[in-house]
Formats: structure tokens, sequence, C-alpha cells
């Protein structure tokens, strides 16, 4: 019986020594989070995260900002944990348990509508406050850095992706409008036409009526058109020549954007060449930046200055909104305590484990026994 018992010791002994190995080296896991602030859309989110997730993009970046030593089995683990997708979590405005207590005039201000600028709906879109990133790894320390890193990895990301858009749709506006740029010039010409001959034929109606044209106030009614006004027709006179410099002032406006799109394609096509060499998202931003600068020496005219301004303000938002507005509103901290299994526990449950598989060794026979006996009192019954 004693000699039993010790084995059962023993094992449990043996079970917690394995458990302490286990627990204190391959289980012993450290876990850290920070909260990195970056309103965000869900398309986005989606759009980033994507880009994200493939290690292609994580090597990349980290052949341009290296991390902090790593080797490379550990290379290998922060390459699957990204693959994984599960490093990161959007964090919305509004969550379902704040909407039982915010009222709903309140939840309807930020609401999209269709009158809103632009800016304002992209702005209303942005439904995410930011992203919780985590990153677990053996050495508590590491595991801060790691967090810390992947920070600024998504904001690389982020700016990368945002400044390719933002070219690809430069590109996209600029061959929208050369199609619709013809279009538009004989449009114009076309209603010049016809409101220079409105104009013309009003002249000879107000020489061969001149009392008519001195009674202002009168006004003559269609009843082939349910009885509709029209103004005199010194008014009309006046009306149509008005429309004439209305017209000549868009196609002036057309002309001025035509000159503006041309000076524009040079950029166009040196940008999409700078943000696909680029490494990271402030390499896009300085390359594409550079382009401007450089094209901004040939600038001549006012409308190719309006055009290059407005050209590097969109960088420069992007810029500002990814790189330098997005920081970690809680940075990612050393964790003191280790992650669940915690070595105690694990030492625990080897130790338990060991000492019921040895009790089992021991007493198989008497188990065998229990369990034999219980088999014939089912059958007799």
């Amino acid at each position: 019986m004693n000699r039993k018992i010790g084995l059962v010791v023993i094992a449990a002994v043996l079970g917690a020594v394995l458990g302490g190995v286990l627990g204190y080296g391959p289980l012993l896991r450290y876990k850290s989070e920070g909260v990195l602030g970056m309103e965000l859309a869900p398309a986005e989110y989606k759009r980033f995260t994507e880009l994200a997730n493939t290690p292609a993009s994580l090597r990349q970046m980290a052949g341009v900002v290296p991390l902090p030593g790593l080797t490379a089995n550990e290379m290998q683990q922060l390459e699957t944990v990204v693959g994984q997708g599960q490093w990161h979590t959007p964090i919305p405005k509004i969550s379902k348990a704040d909407t039982k207590d915010v009222p709903d005039a309140l939840l309807q201000l930020d609401q999209y509508n269709k009158d809103d600028s632009p800016q304002e709906q992209e702005r209303k879109l942005r439904v995410y406050l930011g992203l919780r990133l985590s990153y677990t790894a053996h050495d508590p320390a590491q595991a801060a850095q790691v967090a810390m890193w992947m920070g600024s990895y998504f904001k690389e990301v982020a700016t990368r992706e945002a400044l390719r858009d933002q070219v690809y749709r430069w590109a996209a506006d600029s061959r929208r409008f050369a199609d619709r740029a013809a279009e538009r010039k004989l449009k114009y010409a076309f209603d010049i036409d016809q409101a220079q001959t409105r104009a013309k034929a009003l002249k000879v109606i107000v020489a061969s009526y001149p009392e008519a044209a001195r009674r202002e106030s009168q006004q003559v009614v269609d009843v082939r058109k349910d009885n509709e006004k029209f103004m005199t027709p010194m008014a009309q006179l006046v009306g149509a020549e008005s429309e004439v410099i209305g017209i000549k002032e868009n196609l002036q406006r057309l002309d001025r954007e035509i000159e503006q799109q041309a000076f524009a394609k040079a950029l166009i096509a040196e940008a999409e060449a700078a943000v696909g060499k680029a490494q990271s998202g402030s390499d896009s931003v300085t390359r594409v930046s550079g382009v401007i600068t450089q094209l901004a020496k040939t600038a001549k005219t006012d409308a190719e200055k309006e055009k290059l301004s407005s050209m590097a303000a969109d960088v420069s938002q992007i810029s500002a909104r990814f790189l330098s507005q997005a920081q970690f509103v809680a940075t990612p901290s050393v964790p003191s305590r280790p992650e669940r299994p915690s070595p105690r526990m694990v030492i625990a449950l080897g130790a338990l484990l060991a000492a019921l598989l040895a009790a089992a060794f021991a007493w198989r026979g008497l188990l065998r026994q229990m369990l034999w006996e219980e088999g014939n009192s089912k059958e007799a019954t």
C-alpha cells in the first residue's frame, strides 16, 4: 500500500516538474494591448486590414522599419499572427450597449445626410474611433515592443493605401473629364448659338413694336401653354443676352479646367509610378510630394498653380490623418502577469494529472475488479 502511495507521490512530483518546464517554457505567454486612435469608415477598415494581414506587407514594412530584436522563429510567429488577422479589433464610436443609454436624438445627429458636403458625408461614415492592437510573446517587454511597432505598421499601411487610392482617383477623374470635356464644349457652343439667335429675333420684335417695348410692366399670356406668363420682349432680350454671357463664363471655366487637367496629366503619371515604388506610407507621401514640388517649378498660370495646390492639399490631408493625428490613445504597456493558464496552474494540473494516471496504474487490479462486478450486477438485473 505504501509502495503504491509512494508511486503516486513520485508521479505527482514528476508531473509538477514537467508542468513547470511547460509553464515557464513554451506555455508562458504575456499579452500587451494598446488602443490606436484613427477614425475609420467600415470600408476603410476592411481595406486596410486586408492589406495589413498579408505576410508580404509585413515583410516589406519590416525591411523599412526593423522589428525590435526578433529571431527568425519569432518573425515566423509574427507572420502567423498577422496572417490570422486576430491582432486588431475595431472600436466603434457607439457600441450596442451604449445605444441603450444614449438618447435617440443624439444618435441621429451624426446620421448620413445626402445634403451634406462630400467632406461631411465622409466624416459621418467614420463609425470607428480606432483599433485595439494586441500581441502575445514569451517575453513581456518584447510583447509591448511588438504591439507598439504594429501600431506604426498599421499607420504606414493605411497611409500607403489611402494615398494610392487618391492617386488612382486623380487618374479616374482625369479620364472622365477628358471623355466629357469635348461634349460639354460642343453643348456650350450650341447653347450660345441658340441664345444669340433668340436675342437676334427679339431685337427684331422690339424694333417692330417700340410701344410694346416701353410697356415694361405688361405681360404676354400664351393660352396654348396653360396660360403661362412670359416677360416682355425687352426683358426676354436682356435675359437672352445675359444667358450668352453666362454660357461664355461656363465655357471659360471649362477651358480653365481643360488647362488644369492637361497640366496635371504628367503629374498623375509620375505619382502612380512613385506610389508603385514606395515601400511604406511615409515613403509614398515623400515621393508624391516630391513629384508635386518638382512640377511646381514648371507651373506658369494661376490655373496650373491652383491645381497643384489642390493636389498637394489632398496629400497633406492623408499624411495628417493617418500619420500625424493617428496616435496611441492607450500605449501598449509591459504586462505584469502572464496569460492564462499561469505557470502555477500548469504545475498544479501537471501534478494532478500525473497523480491520477499513477493511481490508476497502481490500483488497476482493483479498478478492473470494480468494473467487472458492476458489469455483472447490471447483467443480473
